[in-house]
């Protein structure tokens, strides 16, 4: 069975996708939810190290815990960086049971 659409969506979302580094050994991903560089990702990702935050376009800056909830494991974060791609949320109240989702993502480069 192939799902078409779900190549052009992980296209348009590259760009707002991004790789979170904590400390040495602790990586995620995360996306971009305003253009003046806020971020989500996971709380468990955060971790209490220094936290950073690579681009698809390579560039990397250093990130500050904004705030982070462990119960619902999300966490805020800022980075020193402007007129970036912000993801298109949608409203998940309007989801119907069986409808497709895609969880994006790119820990790992």
């Amino acid at each position: 069975m192939a799902f078409y659409g779900f190549g052009e969506i992980a296209e348009q979302l590259r760009r707002s996708t991004v790789q979170v580094t904590s400390g040495r050994r602790g990586q995620g991903s995360g996306f971009i939810v305003k253009s003046d560089g806020v971020i989500v990702t996971n709380a468990h990702v955060t971790g209490n190290a220094e936290l950073s935050v690579r681009l698809w376009d390579g560039s990397s800056y250093p990130a500050r815990l904004v705030e982070r909830s462990t119960r619902r494991d999300l966490a805020l974060l800022e980075i020193p960086a402007r007129n970036l791609k912000p993801v298109a949320l949608a409203n998940s109240d309007e989801l119907r049971v069986g409808e497709l989702v895609m969880a994006v993502g790119n820990p790992f480069g």
